[in-house]
């Protein structure tokens, strides 16, 4: 089998050798989505901040139910927008999971407030509302929560939470475009809801895109400038159209620089031909995941998160946990079969975020999260995309299967 290229940060790009690999994209496009771009290129008069924005933003409202939705170039910047808007500053505290890809906590960390971590629930395997509340101190400004993986995190507990305190609630939804929580779209829940639609997730806009959405009509005024270099009309009427200026430049936030966050066009025009068949990607992935669920239902040693029956979970990856309970062996022996043997492309994502150099060297190597410590060290990915063909789905079950019996074979 040949490595993966030394520059792939990701650790997920092609790899050649592998029976099942691990793609970098979901899911591809139609031709109805490819000439919308197309068409963008050929006719729009101009590229960025224009009709197709407006139209994108309103069929996210629509599709989400969110009163505000303001499109941007990628959630990490939806995430810093979320944090301005939070008001957060030196000395303040914003409880974040400890599980979750990195670009969750680094727009918080930017702010100077200090992170700490909350712990995951041991069934949903999302952040722990527990937990949560365990670490609410009287210099705590926010919670950011995250549906991760496509899973709703238990919301209720949550919002709560925030209206006994005093908190904003910022709900990173970049795995759970179309997830539900008793009824209710992720990201219409809490103050600010961040969408990803970079190149992995269950749609994309060209490899990079994202949606903020807005409970508060007060923060969704001050958006447009934020992410515009602070532009906006001249509010005195003018006789001139180019006296003193185009356009004005101005503050939103006092002592807060504006940003360029803009999506273009063409990437707009995309995202509104994708929210069509969101719900059917999401639910391929949903039938797959329900096909290796039942696989594997007789196979102990391999464990799944819990799904409550009042969320939809849309499954952006799919993590199992080996329980070596009575085998003599660690999650890297299972991967050594599973990847060297039988050719299939298993991965380990999101190391807990204190671990990583990163924000030890920041000053959050700290942690208090006893079940994401017990838990983490054995989960693993399978390779997942929407459309994998139910042959593949049957060999993952049957080399998962043989796997753990040639484990448990080995220890006696």
């Amino acid at each position: 089998m040949g490595k993966r290229a030394a520059d792939d940060a990701s650790g997920r790009g092609v790899v050649a050798g592998f029976a099942v690999p691990f793609p970098a994209r979901m899911s591809g496009y139609t031709e109805a989505e490819i000439e919308a771009v197309v068409d963008v290129m050929r006719n729009a008069d101009a590229l960025t901040q224009s009709k197709r924005m407006k139209q994108f933003e309103a069929d996210f409202c629509a599709y989400n139910g969110s009163p505000h939705a303001f499109a941007l170039d990628n959630c990490t910047n939806s995430l810093r927008l979320a944090a301005i808007l939070c008001r957060l500053k030196p000395g303040d505290e914003v409880i974040i999971p400890a599980y979750t890809f990195c670009a969750t906590a680094i727009p918080f960390g930017g702010t100077g407030a200090r992170i700490v971590w909350a712990d995951i629930d041991p069934e949903r395997r999302v952040v722990s509302p527990e937990d949560v509340a365990r670490k609410i101190t009287p210099r705590t400004r926010a919670i950011v929560v995250v549906h991760l993986l496509g899973m709703p995190v238990d919301m209720d507990p949550i919002m709560a939470l925030a209206r006994k305190h005093g908190l904003r609630v910022v709900e990173d939804c970049a795995q759970a475009p179309g997830a539900e929580y008793k009824g209710r779209k992720c990201g219409s829940i809490g103050d600010f809801g961040c969408f990803s639609f970079h190149g992995a997730k269950n749609i994309t806009t060209l490899g990079e895109g994202s949606i903020l959405t807005v409970a508060r009509d007060e923060d969704a005024q001050l958006v447009p400038g934020l992410r515009h270099n602070g532009c906006r009309p001249f509010a005195a009427p003018r006789t001139r159209d180019w006296v003193p200026a185009m356009s004005n430049v101005d503050l939103d936030i006092p002592g807060v620089w504006p940003q360029n966050f803009c999506l273009g066009e063409a990437q707009c025009a995309l995202g509104s031909m994708l929210l069509k068949r969101l719900d059917t990607i999401n639910q391929t992935l949903m039938d797959q995941a329900q096909k290796i669920r039942v696989g594997i239902a007789d196979l102990p040693e391999i464990t799944m998160h819990t799904i409550p029956n009042d969320v939809k979970h849309v499954y952006h990856q799919f993590v199992l946990h080996f329980n070596n309970n009575g085998i003599h062996a660690t999650r890297d022996d299972l991967l050594d079969i599973l990847v060297h043997e039988k050719r299939i492309r298993a991965l380990v994502q999101y190391y807990p975020l204190y671990r990583y150099p990163l924000f030890q060297k920041m000053g959050f190597g700290e942690q208090d999260c006893p079940v994401l410590e017990k838990w983490w060290d054995n989960s693993f990915s399978l390779p997942w995309w929407c459309g994998i063909p139910d042959d593949t789905l049957a060999l993952l079950v049957a080399a998962l299967k043989d796997s753990v019996r040639r484990l448990k074979e080995k220890g006696r």
